[in-house]
């Protein structure tokens, strides 16, 4: 089952461009079980489409704070 969650990027390292845009959506399309990222730096969001078959949103946490990014679940 595919379901979309929201996180707020709330630590030091911060999306600041494009390219960090970018970043985040190439990382996050490697995890098995990722559909569609979309990170938006205007908004400190990154919007997550995943299959819940394989994945939750703590383990995408877990992989964005891997690469740095902390961040808070806003929306489930």
């Amino acid at each position: 089952m595919l379901k979309s969650v929201t996180f707020e990027v709330t630590g030091e390292q911060r999306l600041h461009c494009a390219a960090c845009e970018e970043r985040v959506a190439r990382l996050l399309k490697t995890v098995e079980g990722v559909g569609q990222v979309r990170a938006q730096a205007d908004r400190q969001r990154i919007d997550v489409l995943f299959d819940t078959a394989v994945l939750d949103p703590k383990s995408i946490a877990a992989r964005l704070s891997e690469a740095g990014y902390e961040t808070r679940v806003t929306t489930q």
